[in-house]
């Protein structure tokens, strides 16, 4: 019988264990390919209303970080009246980078399909802190006002009015006064216009963001009383429906990249100001002078301030829904964990 029957094969493998058995060595494993990056083009519409909060989205534009993982950014600046809340739950726009106002969580607790993705900008440990609780100098200097509790009934400017992010901020530098925002009168008063609010009399305190906070105690009619603890988160990052895998992810880890770049003396560097001044309209010199916020450094949503903000909102009547939001059914953390393992 040839080789090539039955028991010529059974010789072969005979052979060919034997010769294993003797010392013959395995062929080696050849490894995969390894897999190449999804860096198909993508473009992502992001909502914005121009501030320094927002400072790692505009370098991570200007140093290129998007580009070189294709994805183009196109910024749509949001207009007076213009809800991101309706923006992106109606697809207009993929991202928006977002005060967490009560308008947020009512959304989210409707059902609209957009998800907490990222947190931003944050109060720093130490310093002067960017958010003050100013208080109006005469109240301070007739005795009117002695202490926080004393603003009790008194008016109070908020940008956004007790259901922003800015209002979670003003109950927090208020906490432990003996007073909250619903013992107080609660005016919706964009910052630019505080200090002139506070020369005619027409409020006794107001939570203020730098450079207004910082120019109305230069001028003699506030004075800064308090500020919400360091660490508090405000704002996010949101996600559209249509937007997930590899985009999603290639955008945030560009976002990450920009806000570690926010760390240490970079920070105030001639060309970090120079971005910021572009996206923002507030000169470098101005913005030399204003006190930095802080970015976690994986942009990861804050479970404990979304906890609190909805706290916040619920006491003074402005949600829409039953029990709070668990942060498992409103935030994705996937785009924060895959940034904190990646290389920086």
């Amino acid at each position: 019988m040839r080789g090539g029957g039955p028991a010529g094969i059974w010789i072969a493998l005979v052979a060919l264990v034997a010769v294993s058995a003797c010392g013959g060595s395995s062929p080696e494993r050849i490894a995969g390919p390894t897999p190449t990056p999804d860096l198909t083009p993508v473009t992502v519409k992001v909502g914005h209303v121009a501030s320094t909060q927002w400072a790692p989205l505009y370098v991570a534009i200007e140093r290129g970080y998007f580009q070189r993982l294709n994805v183009n950014v196109q910024l749509q600046a949001l207009r007076l009246g213009q809800d991101p809340v309706d923006l992106i739950s109606r697809g207009q726009v993929d991202v928006a980078v977002t005060d967490l106002n009560a308008a947020v969580f009512n959304g989210l607790g409707g059902g609209l399909a957009y998800k907490i993705v990222g947190s931003m900008a944050a109060i720093p440990t130490g310093g002067t802190p960017p958010v003050q609780l100013e208080v109006a100098k005469p109240l301070l200097d007739h005795g009117t006002v002695r202490t926080l509790a004393d603003l009790k009934g008194r008016k109070i400017a908020i940008d956004g009015g007790a259901g922003s992010g800015s209002g979670y901020l003003a109950g927090l530098a208020l906490q432990g006064a003996g007073v909250g925002l619903k013992d107080m009168t609660v005016i919706d008063l964009a910052a630019t216009d505080m200090e002139e609010a506070f020369q005619i009399g027409s409020i006794d305190a107001a939570l203020a963001p730098a450079p207004y906070s910082t120019t109305m105690e230069r001028h003699g009619v506030a004075v800064p009383k308090a500020a919400p603890p360091a660490g508090t988160t405000w704002s996010g990052v949101l996600y559209g429906a249509k937007l997930g895998g590899s985009a999603g992810l290639r955008f945030f880890q560009a976002l990450v990249r920009g806000a570690r770049d926010l760390t240490g003396p970079d920070r105030t560097s001639d060309d970090t100001l120079g971005i910021v001044s572009k996206y923002t309209g507030i000169g470098p010199d101005v913005l030399r002078t204003v006190p930095p916020y802080d970015w976690d450094q994986a942009l990861k949503p804050d479970t404990a301030s979304l906890a609190g903000l909805q706290a916040s909102y619920r006491t003074v009547g402005l949600l829409k829904y039953g029990a709070d939001l668990p942060a498992s059914r409103i935030v994705d953390t996937t785009y924060s964990k895959r940034a904190a393992s990646a290389r920086p």
